[in-house]
C-alpha cells in the first residue's frame, strides 16, 4: 500500500504560502515560491492569494519611506528625497505597475478598435502616450510627496505628533505606506467584478479571485489604513481611491470589455497618486 506525501496544507501554511506568492508575483524581492511536501510548486493561484496583496503594499511603502528618512537625515533637497523614495519602490516592484500604466495609456489612446487596443497593450514597445503617462506619474508623485514633506516641515502635517520622530516624517511616512497598501488592496476588486478582456496573459494565469479573497484584502486594507491615519483622513483617501477604481473599471469595460494585468497595474498607480492628492488637499 502506498500513501501520498501530498497533504492539504494547514490554515497557517496557506496564509504563509499566499503571502509568499504575492511577494513572488508583485515584487523582485528574493522570495522563494512556495512548494508542497513533494517539492513541487504549490497549486495555490495568485487569485487565491489576492487577499495578501496589502501586505506587499505595506513592505513596498515602508521601504520607500525608509529611503525618505535616510535622505532627510542626509539633508538632501526635499524633491530629491521624494524621487529617491519613488525610485526605491520602482526597483522593488520591477516597474511592474509603471509598465501597466504605460501599456494602458498606449492601448486606450492608440486605437478605436478593441482588438487593436489589446494588441498595442501586449506590445513591449512604449509609445508616445505611454511615455507621457510614465513621465507624468513619476513627476506628479515626486511633486506630491515633496509637497507633503514640505508642508509637514512647516507643522501642517496630518497625523499624531511624536517626540521621537519629526512630525512631518511621521505623517508623510503614514501617507506613503497607506498609498501603496490601498492600490494593492483595491486591485483584487477589479479582478472579482470585471470579466477578463483576453484569453491569455498574466491576468488569465492569475485567475479570478473569489469574493471572499478580494474582500478579505479590502478588509485588511481598511484595518491598515485606519491604523496609520486619522479617521477623517483615512475615509477621504479610501473613498477617493475607490472612486478612481470605479472610474477605471468603467473605462476598461468601455475600451476593452474587461480587465488585464496592465489595467490592474494602472489601478495601483492611480490609487497611489490619488492618496497623495487627497492627503495634500486635506492639509492645505
Amino acid at each position: 500500500m502506498t500513501t501520498s506525501t501530498s497533504e492539504k496544507p494547514s490554515l497557517f501554511s496557506q496564509i504563509e504560502q499566499d503571502i509568499r506568492i504575492s511577494f513572488a508575483f508583485l515584487t523582485r524581492l528574493p522570495v522563494p515560491y512556495p512548494t508542497d511536501n513533494d517539492g513541487n510548486a504549490t497549486n495555490r493561484s495568485l487569485a487565491e492569494a489576492a487577499w495578501a496583496f496589502p501586505f506587499v503594499g505595506l513592505i513596498v511603502g515602508a521601504a520607500g519611506s525608509l529611503i525618505l528618512v535616510l535622505a532627510d537625515y542626509l539633508h538632501l533637497p526635499v524633491y530629491v528625497s521624494a524621487l529617491l523614495a519613488i525610485t526605491t519602490t520602482i526597483l522593488i516592484t520591477g516597474a511592474l505597475h509603471e509598465d501597466g500604466l504605460a501599456d494602458v495609456a498606449d492601448g486606450f489612446g492608440g486605437s478605436h478598435d478593441r482588438d487593436r487596443k489589446l494588441e498595442i497593450m501586449k506590445d513591449s514597445t512604449v509609445g508616445s502616450y505611454g511615455a507621457l503617462a510614465l513621465c507624468i506619474s513619476v513627476v506628479l508623485r515626486t511633486a506630491l510627496i515633496g509637497s507633503l514633506f514640505d508642508w509637514g516641515s512647516q507643522g501642517q502635517m496630518i497625523g499624531d505628533q511624536s517626540e521621537s520622530w519629526p512630525v512631518y516624517l511621521n505623517g508623510t511616512i503614514a501617507v506613503i505606506i497607506a498609498a501603496h497598501i490601498i492600490g494593492r488592496g483595491y486591485a483584487p476588486l477589479i479582478m472579482s467584478h470585471l470579466p477578463l478582456a483576453r484569453t491569455e496573459g498574466l491576468a488569465v494565469v492569475a485567475r479570478k479571485p473569489k469574493l471572499r479573497s478580494s474582500y478579505g484584502g479590502f478588509l485588511i486594507t481598511l484595518i491598515f489604513v485606519f491604523s496609520l491615519l486619522p479617521v477623517l483622513t483615512a475615509v477621504l483617501v479610501l473613498a477617493s481611491s475607490l472612486l478612481v477604481i470605479v472610474l477605471l473599471s468603467w473605462l476598461s469595460m468601455k475600451q476593452i470589455g474587461g480587465y488585464t494585468g496592465d489595467v490592474l497595474g494602472t489601478g495601483v498607480q492611480l490609487c497611489e497618486i490619488t492618496v497623495y492628492l487627497a492627503a495634500l488637499s486635506y492639509i492645505t
